[in-house]
């Protein structure tokens, strides 16, 4: 007879944990540490944060991804005024870039800034 086997998410070894939490976007991840303090501490592993990809300059005000020694990566894409700007450095845009994040130019440097002190 086939007995039906249930486990809780929390009975998953770290290593496990980490697995799934590779799977989610930012948000996801952050709403599932807040569920209890196990989860909580592997999204507090620098190990899941090798990749940051921000979709919009909004992201960047949430408290919804860990800079760390394991970040690897960091990609910061959005539509301004209808013109895509994926290039932050300011020596890659061109003068119309320029000129249209001029707006959100001290909002990037700052997290830019972190960045590089972490």
């Amino acid at each position: 007879m086939w007995m039906p086997f249930t486990m809780h998410i929390t009975q998953l070894n770290r290593e496990c944990l980490l697995h799934l939490f590779s799977f989610l976007d930012k948000d996801s991840r952050k709403s599932l540490a807040r569920t209890c303090s196990q989860l909580h501490d592997v999204f507090e592993d620098p190990a899941l944060w090798p990749l940051l990809h921000f979709r919009s300059l909004t992201e960047l005000k949430k408290n919804n991804f860990l800079l760390g020694p394991a970040l690897r990566s960091l990609s910061i894409c959005w539509h301004s005024s209808q013109v895509q700007v994926c290039s932050i450095e300011d020596w890659l845009k061109s003068t119309f870039q320029r000129s249209i994040c001029s707006r959100h130019e001290s909002l990037v440097s700052d997290f830019l800034l972190q960045v590089c002190d972490r």
